[in-house]
């Protein structure tokens, strides 16, 4: 952003018109969740809470903070966790439809043991089903 004498004032912040109303919903809800101390920041304690409430490991707290943390302030404001998310989910789609073959909107065994062996590597049924029940 740039001040009236136009020199930048550092990042950009998150504006409402940035997003759908629903996903600012859902983002600033899931965002609120993990904030434990209300102090508007997710910190390394605050998502190893919320991680293990979702039986993730711990040190994906670690590993998605230092990923997301534009400022490198070792916490997570609004607007960092909210485009951390979007791009994740981002990448996550691409992988889906690149898994979905048949564009059914569902990923299934037959779909995903044929990805692993186009990736070289052989999964029987029993494998894939168990992956996709994870």
């Amino acid at each position: 952003m740039q001040g009236n004498n136009g020199v930048s004032s550092g990042p950009q912040l998150h504006h409402a018109y940035e997003h759908p109303i629903e996903e600012e919903e859902r983002l600033g809800a899931l965002f609120n969740k993990l904030d434990r101390d209300g102090d508007g920041r997710i910190n390394i304690h605050d998502l190893s809470e919320g991680l293990k409430k979702l039986n993730l490991p711990a040190n994906y707290a670690e590993l998605l903070i230092q990923k997301a943390d534009v400022n490198q302030s070792n916490d997570l404001s609004l607007a960092e966790f909210v485009n951390y998310v979007q791009e994740h989910e981002k990448r996550l789609l691409l992988v889906f439809h690149t898994l979905d073959a048949n564009s059914d909107g569902r990923v299934d065994e037959r779909e995903l043991m044929s990805s692993f062996k186009r990736l070289g590597v052989h999964i029987d049924h029993d494998e894939a089903k168990r992956l996709l029940q994870r």
